[in-house]
């Protein structure tokens, strides 16, 4: 995951009160963690705010609404902030906070805060019976302030950060990763997260098209292909197909290269205009090449093939779904379908290959 702190560069480190975590008993129904001012932290948020933050607790990572304020005074002006628990419907940082230390309330807690480049605010939640405790607890000399990085041993304490963020985000990376290439709406990105995955997700196709042509490349060289195009080398054609390859003995086959930076299994996105174009041609004429796992040092791709029966009846089903919403005087202007790379599909599906000699 792509990770740089905003550049306010504080970090909040609070061990958080019974009252924080809603655990007081009695007269006390505390609704908020309150968090700590210094130096404007925090300063591009408005005084009431509701915007989504990451969270992370042990092995757990999710994006949840946070429900940002200051504490108004008197006269007018504002001090420290807090976050809120929201409506009891409403899945908060707060609410999840608290349904965490419920599990194990006679642990201590403690609460990291700070913000991305991208304005979205991450809190890491830990308990001294952790392993990320142990790892932690030395970078923060005084148990509940906002530090300025230059105040801590910033870039080991950043480079635990960014090796927590990115084991376990892998998930909601391959999520993004889906939702950037449709017309999803979901209230669990920002736009403009969505947008840069749209970018990463476009040079991760530009990648695996340019590994599988230095592939072909080899294949010809070897004799093993007569001759093949890359329908993609100068722009983006729109055809339902990445290259033409032609065979030694003259036979003309289609190959349409997907490409993810994660697991194979990662489903694989075709469009209606994809689907229409599998319907029209002998099946053992197309195959998906699956450039998989961008993100580790091996480039490796599996050839999936004869989809035909899959694709036929998944073409009924859009059919029937478009000439339904035409009889309602409206058109369905593009599909996308999700689908799974697996026996359920393609007939055939090969080995790893990987693709030696290839750079990235």
């Amino acid at each position: 995951m792509f990770f740089t702190l905003h550049s306010e560069h504080k970090i909040g480190y609070k061990k958080l009160s019974n009252a924080d975590l809603g655990l007081t008993e009695g007269s006390s129904h505390q609704t908020h963690i309150g968090l700590y001012e210094r130096k404007n932290m925090l300063s591009f948020l408005k005084n009431e705010d509701i915007t989504t933050a990451i969270l992370i607790y042990n092995d757990y990572f999710d994006v949840l609404q946070c429900n940002f304020e200051r504490i108004q005074n008197p006269d007018g002006t504002y001090r420290s902030p807090k976050i809120s628990l929201g409506d009891k419907d409403e899945n908060t940082v707060v609410r999840k906070i608290r349904e965490f230390a419920k599990l194990n309330p006679n642990r201590d807690y403690y609460l990291i805060w700070f913000a991305l480049e991208n304005n979205e605010l991450l809190f890491w939640l830990i308990d001294n019976s952790s392993s990320d405790y142990a790892k932690l607890k030395d970078f923060f000399p005084t148990e509940s302030t906002v530090y300025d990085t230059s105040e801590i041993m910033f870039i080991p304490l950043i480079k635990i950060i960014e090796s927590k963020i990115d084991e376990l985000s892998i998930g909601l990376q391959e999520d993004l990763e889906i939702v950037s290439q449709t017309s999803i709406k979901s209230e669990k990105y920002r736009t403009i997260d969505i947008e840069k995955a749209q970018e990463r997700f476009k040079i991760t196709g530009r990648t695996g098209e340019e590994l599988i042509n230095e592939y072909l490349e080899m294949q010809k060289n070897e004799n093993l292909i007569s001759a093949f195009e890359w329908v993609n080398k100068s722009r983006e054609s729109g055809k339902p197909f990445d290259f033409v390859v032609n065979s030694t003995v003259g036979e003309e086959k289609y190959i349409d290269v997907k490409t993810t930076q994660f697991k194979f299994e990662q489903p694989l996105m075709f469009s209606d205009g994809e689907i229409d174009f599998i319907n029209t041609i002998d099946e053992k004429k197309y195959s998906v090449y699956r450039v998989f796992s961008l993100r580790e040092d091996t480039n490796k791709f599996r050839k999936c093939f004869e989809c035909f029966n899959y694709m036929q009846n998944l073409e009924s089903k859009i059919f029937n779904f478009k000439k339904e919403i035409q009889s309602a005087s409206s058109n369905v202007c593009g599909i996308k379908i999700a689908v799974p790379p697996t026996s359920l599909v393609f007939k055939k599906i090969s080995a790893d290959i990987i693709l030696k000699g290839v750079a990235k």
